[in-house]
């Protein structure tokens, strides 16, 4: 086949020992071949430092964003270069279509980082305001006080004075509302 025939050339064009050695190098980088990805573009090494599932700590995950940000912008620079580049070439549909689906390919791996590191300080957020109501709660039971979380319950006794005053509610048509004070 090709193999051969290359084989062939490199060993009457060049003495021995390079024609040897040029032969080895051919067979590897065809060996290798399957191996490769079909294409490997900036984002192969965000997602090397990234694998799935690797995010654990809300630094890795600040991380992660702050690199995801510039492989998306080269992602993006990649694309606009080569939907340029298919402007000068006869079968134009065709190059937009494959540059579309390399980028698209590309944003995939990116996005799957920036959603797996977005996911856990959303579930850290989640965590600490769980952490935080079971402290209150933990408060007001040995206190014996109810503490409340939000409204006017909260607010009311300090807005009031505690004299439970009520005023017209301008959104339910001037109705009052007992313990609810002017905007």
């Amino acid at each position: 086949m090709m193999t051969s025939r290359l084989l062939k050339l490199a060993s009457t064009a060049r003495p021995a020992p390079v024609a040897s050695m040029l032969a080895a190098m051919v067979v590897m980088l065809v060996t290798m071949l399957p191996v490769l990805p079909a294409h490997a573009g900036p984002e192969m090494a965000l997602v090397q430092s990234y694998p799935a599932k690797s995010i654990s700590s809300v630094a890795r995950a600040d991380a992660a964003l702050v690199d995801a940000r510039p492989v998306r912008e080269a992602v993006e620079q990649i694309y606009l270069d080569e939907q340029a580049a298919c402007y000068e070439r006869f079968l134009v549909s065709s190059c937009l279509a494959d540059a579309k689906d390399k980028r698209r390919k590309s944003l995939q791996q990116v996005r799957r980082i920036e959603v797996e590191a977005r996911a856990f300080l959303r579930k850290d957020k989640a965590d600490e305001r769980d952490r935080a109501v079971a402290e209150r709660q933990a408060k007001a039971a040995a206190g014996g006080t109810a503490i409340p979380f939000a409204g006017t319950a909260r607010e009311g006794a300090e807005a009031n004075d505690g004299k439970g005053e009520s005023q017209p509610n301008p959104t339910t048509g001037g109705e009052a509302q007992p313990g609810s004070a002017p905007r």
